[in-house]
């Protein structure tokens, strides 16, 4: 399976970022599903998988702003060997939908945690203060393959404490820019304190002592072609193509093995 870069394409939110013009994407087009913002109905979840299963390459996946963070939940299900997922968010995703026909970008973790068996475990990463609050609320079985560091964790001591609580081979690594610190990224959510090169550093430390088996980033900020135009928008395009580039470069450097896939 060669490794490669996904674009989905829910919001138009990466046509701005002009290097990736520059670069061998692929592109899916998903802006005529209807009911993916934020929550997704069983019908719009199963097309979205069908059009992921077309796509040549599996590698690194850019999935839009983090309304369709849940998207991840569908590239984990496609992994056949049990795995880890390390989850840097400011935001644990691990609230239960209020409408269990929906998932949600706030609820898929929890329901991967629950659906798919070769998941063995979850690291977040960066997350707010209040985050162990939520997963305390958890039921115990699933509590126990779940950490949390907290925002307040600081630089490069969190590589031991990330390397340390990751007891599989294959790790997947999901990325919201919503963990990035205002002055690195802009995003439509709350966001965290975490500095991009930290971010960084993390993500060669795991492909160093682990077998790193697919990744996926979100977090743009969505906007109208005339936002674009504003110091807002252009300030976003600015630091988030930075962002993506910087990551997209780092996980070019690691050894970024693809796993055979379930069809």
């Amino acid at each position: 399976m060669r490794k490669g870069v996904t674009v989905l394409d829910f919001d138009r939110s990466y046509q701005w970022q002009t290097f990736l013009r520059d670069l061998a994407v692929e592109w899916i087009d998903l802006t005529d599903i209807p009911g993916t913002k934020r929550y997704c109905a069983v019908g719009s979840l199963a097309t979205i998988r069908q059009r992921l299963k077309r796509r040549r390459s599996r590698g690194v996946t850019l999935i839009g702003s983090g309304n369709y963070h849940y998207v991840t939940y569908l590239l984990l299900s496609e992994i056949k060997t049990p795995f880890s997922l390390v989850l840097f968010d400011y935001h644990t995703d691990l609230t239960e939908s209020l409408d269990g026909e929906l998932v949600s970008c706030g609820s898929w973790v929890l329901r991967a945690l629950t659906e798919i068996p070769l998941l063995q475990e979850v690291l977040i990463i960066g997350a707010h203060r209040g985050a162990n609050e939520t997963l305390a609320q958890l039921p115990e079985p699933l509590k126990r393959r779940v950490s949390v560091v907290e925002q307040g964790s600081e630089g490069w001591a969190l590589i031991p404490a990330t390397l340390s609580r990751l007891s599989t081979r294959n790790v997947y690594i999901s990325i919201d820019k919503d963990v990035l610190d205002r002055t690195e990224a802009v995003t439509d959510w709350e966001q965290g304190a975490m500095k991009l090169p930290v971010l960084l550093e993390l993500i060669r430390a795991i492909g160093s002592h682990r077998q790193v088996c697919g990744a996926d980033i979100c977090g743009e900020y969505p906007m109208s072609p005339l936002e674009a135009l504003g110091g807002r928008g252009r300030l976003a395009v600015r630091k988030n193509a930075r962002v993506n580039q910087a990551l997209l470069k780092t996980f070019g450097s690691i050894d970024l093995s693809v796993l055979p896939l379930s069809s």
